[in-house]
């Protein structure tokens, strides 16, 4: 997976999936979880208001997680309290 080989420069990764279970086993040390597979930064069926601030928040999570120090693969939730079906 390129984010490990990413890391190995020295560069931290945050990836953003809604997969996490295979992005942790396959070994990426910043995991996002993000909504669908379709759309991991978003959600398209939300009113452009409400998706713009679902996208926001993962952006923000995922920043949070490159000044995160992690041991391993760790996954983090972004705070999202909406999303649609």
């Amino acid at each position: 997976m390129i984010t490990k080989e990413i890391e190995k420069a020295g560069i931290p990764v945050a990836h953003i999936t809604p997969m996490t279970m295979v992005s942790k086993q396959i070994g990426a040390n910043r995991v996002v979880t993000g909504t669908k597979i379709p759309h991991p930064c978003g959600d398209p069926n939300l009113p452009p208001d409400n998706d713009r601030s679902v996208r926001r928040e993962i952006v923000k999570c995922a920043l949070r997680t490159l000044q995160t120090e992690v041991g391993g693969s760790t996954v983090f939730v972004p705070d999202i309290s909406f999303t649609s079906g």
